[in-house]
């Protein structure tokens, strides 16, 4: 019996110093691309208005910026210049959550109606801060021609914030 119980005991400690682990680690990457984004703000197009960026190739490049900051918390993602294309890779790695609640520091979150086209999904942002009143804080790029943050905003209400149009999902860096 009293080698039952050292056994259960050894188990949860092992299971929740993994889990500890885990958490950890999710909490290093969310720092790192936050850390990342917040890094980055005021990097302006060169030359002005041409769309040519250090993130990718001269293009709209929002999603360029976004997928960047992942890339630097050693996350495996492509550098997509199409934000749709964000939501299509998050949804095949179990990451895609749409609507406008529960992103954390660190997620991506995409505006517009929809990943169709670029009528539909207009515009990508990487969340760096969440308040206690649910409240986002993001770092775009390609946010008038440079890296900029915006917010804090009601993310259910973002269009109205001032931001290009309400968000329609978001990517959970972790």
């Amino acid at each position: 019996m009293r080698l039952s119980v050292r056994m259960l005991v050894a188990a949860v400690a092992v299971a929740l110093c993994g889990s500890l682990s885990l958490t950890a680690a999710a909490a290093d990457t969310r720092t790192t691309i936050v850390n990342a984004a917040n890094g980055e703000v005021g990097q302006q197009e060169t030359p002005p208005g041409s769309n040519c960026n250090p993130y990718g190739p001269c293009e709209a490049w929002c999603a360029h910026f976004a997928t960047w900051t992942w890339r630097q918390a050693g996350i495996q993602i492509p550098n997509y210049g199409f934000t749709g294309d964000i939501y299509t890779w998050g949804q095949g790695k179990g990451r895609t959550h749409d609507g406008d609640t529960g992103m954390q520091p660190g997620d991506i979150v995409l505006y517009g109606t929809g990943p169709d086209d670029t009528d539909t999904s207009v515009h990508t942002g990487v969340v760096v801060a969440v308040g206690t009143d649910g409240r986002i804080s993001t770092v775009e790029g390609n946010s008038g021609n440079e890296v900029r943050k915006h917010g804090p905003f009601d993310p259910q209400h973002a269009g109205n914030a001032g931001r290009p149009a309400d968000i329609y999902a978001w990517v959970s860096a972790v």
